[in-house]
């Protein structure tokens, strides 16, 4: 069995090697356009495809930052635990808010952490139920997720 981190890492690549083939899809597409000597409509439609691409290049360029880089620690309070379909059904992406930062966590990282809600009683996070997300920087994909307990507040803040 895989440590989390290179599981997370394998998701990660394969991601980004989904987002390249659009890429590579799109500039062809736009290419394409271009050398057909292209004619009033045809310069919205190669404007919108060439904008999606640029959307797809900041992911893939996302993508290999992360891949790069170490990992990132953030601490707070699990506000909200929910999963969608981003791609209409065929694609189920799974999610949490800690403090202001949304996370996309794996599958497997959502079915415990449902669990232990289902434990304490309820589906919506409890406001003492203090989290550490190990995750990537910038496309915030969750390697780990672990209950911590919450430090105690600062006394010399309070006069």
């Amino acid at each position: 069995m895989q440590d989390p981190e290179s599981a997370a890492r394998a998701s990660l690549f394969r991601s980004l090697i989904i987002y390249a083939a659009m890429l590579i899809a799109d500039l062809a597409v736009v290419a394409w356009i271009a050398s057909s000597d292209p004619a009033g409509p045809a310069y919205v439609t190669m404007s919108v495809v060439a904008a999606v691409g640029l959307l797809i290049a900041y992911q893939a360029y996302a993508h290999v930052r992360d891949l790069r880089e170490p990992l990132a620690e953030s601490e707070g309070t699990l506000r909200r635990v929910w999963t969608r379909a981003d791609l209409i059904i065929v694609w189920h992406s799974y999610y949490v808010t800690v403090d202001r930062m949304v996370l996309r966590v794996r599958p497997e990282e959502y079915v415990l952490l449902e669990d232990r809600l289902r434990t304490l009683g309820r589906l919506d996070p409890p406001r003492e139920m203090y989290v550490k997300v190990v995750h990537f920087p910038r496309t915030l994909n969750v390697v780990s997720i672990h209950e911590i307990i919450r430090p105690p507040p600062d006394s010399s803040a309070i006069v």
